[in-house]
């Protein structure tokens, strides 16, 4: 049997259901020789516990998580100045805290772009990343040492080190109460931990479909996490919120094991009906809009939306600024979208941009303008509060 049976949070297997997808992409992009095939779908399953209220995908198959996490696929790479500025804040707020010159440890950390900045002030950096897309060879001459296999990681040893890294990991993990115990093994009595996740109060606010996808398995509160990390051994220095609080960041130390004082549950608010809502809203912006309709970022949230909307004729194909998913294609149920860089000549082709990469929206659109289209753009973001003047309407407004 696959699927997970109860709350990591608090153990109760009693559930309601909040959200389903038959067929959501589990990459990106899938393999050329896929193309056209059933390759590279799961089964979402958005369910709330009944006791503390903890969000999670029922439907996620633990057996295949290895797999999964070592494809072929190397994401969240930094491909733009913003992007590139986030991962240099992160290694000034680890260093800021961290003692000098720290052994460092990143778990997770996809094309390494953090453990490279951090190895110019480390002693040492070590990256423990299960992606077949990355190799040694990128991290020669950099003092950065590649253990390219899932974590934990017996090629360590017995090593433990000042800083412990991980970022957007902890949600992919079936089992958190292990991978925490194996994280905390590795840290120095003195150590620090820089843990960084997406929230699932950013989620429940802003009604934020696209944020669930296949390889995330949980989607947490901020009292929840902090009630796993205090049972696994850690103590709360600070928590930050990031991406205007679509992302949080937990600075900790290690600290005697212990239980949270309280966890309260999330409001009765009704977060099934309005996803529904939502996502009506999208199926008829996205009917109005004229074909050719490009997307703008190959990212969970593309993956997202085109198993949402498996049947939606109007997408001509989607640009992205990694280079190296040039010439792939992106994918749904029912479509293969060729995956191209953009330029002048290439944005011409269509009537309007949607933009599925969108905590990085604004930039985006600025760059698509300055590029000459003229045409509408629309965002996924789901946050109409957040003013983004290049853009005229988020999909699901």
């Amino acid at each position: 049997m696959t699927g997970l049976s109860h709350c990591v949070v608090c153990g109760a297997p009693q559930v309601r259901p909040v959200w389903s997808v038959e067929k959501a992409p589990l990459y990106p992009f899938r393999p050329v020789a896929r193309i056209g095939s059933d390759f590279g779908f799961g089964r979402l399953a958005i369910v709330e516990c009944e006791r503390c209220g903890h969000l999670y995908n029922a439907a996620f198959d633990p057996a295949g998580a290895d797999d999964l996490y070592s494809s072929f696929v190397l994401t969240n790479q930094p491909v733009s100045p913003s992007m590139l500025k986030a991962v240099e804040t992160v290694a000034e707020t680890i260093l800021r805290h961290a003692k000098p010159r720290p052994s460092v440890l990143e778990i997770g950390g996809g094309g390494g772009a953090l453990s490279l900045q951090l190895a110019r002030h480390a002693r040492e950096v070590h990256l423990v990343e299960p992606s077949r897309a990355v190799t040694p060879a990128r991290f020669a001459g950099t003092g950065v040492t590649l253990h390219n296999t899932m974590f934990p990681a017996a090629t360590l040893g017995r090593q433990t080190f000042d800083v412990v890294a991980c970022r957007q990991v902890i949600e992919h993990v079936p089992e958190p109460a292990s991978f925490l115990a194996a994280l905390r093994a590795r840290l120095s009595e003195d150590g620090l931990v820089y843990l960084e996740l997406p929230s699932a109060e950013y989620i429940r606010q802003h009604r934020s479909i696209v944020d669930f996808h296949y390889p995330h398995v949980h989607y947490y509160r901020r009292c929840e996490m902090t009630a796993l990390l205090l049972r696994a051994g850690f103590a709360v220095l600070d928590v930050i919120d990031i991406k205007d609080g679509h992302d949080m960041a937990f600075l900790l130390a290690a600290a005697s094991p212990s239980d949270a004082t309280s966890m309260p549950r999330p409001p009765g608010d009704g977060l099934s009906d309005t996803l529904m809502n939502g996502y009506r809203r999208g199926a008829r912006r996205l009917a109005e809009m004229a074909a050719p309709v490009a997307l703008y970022g190959a990212n969970a949230y593309s993956q997202a939306l085109l198993g949402l909307y498996p049947d939606v004729t109007n997408f001509g194909g989607i640009f992205d600024d990694t280079s190296s998913y040039a010439a792939k294609c992106a994918y749904g149920p029912h479509t293969d979208l060729p995956i191209a860089q953009p330029n002048a000549e290439k944005l011409q082709r269509y009537t309007a941009i949607l933009i599925t990469a969108y905590l990085h929206d604004q930039p985006i659109a600025e760059k698509i303008r300055a590029m000459g289209f003229s045409g509408p753009i629309h965002t996924v973001r789901s946050n109409p509060a957040i003013e983004r003047p290049a853009i005229a309407s988020s999909l699901f407004q």
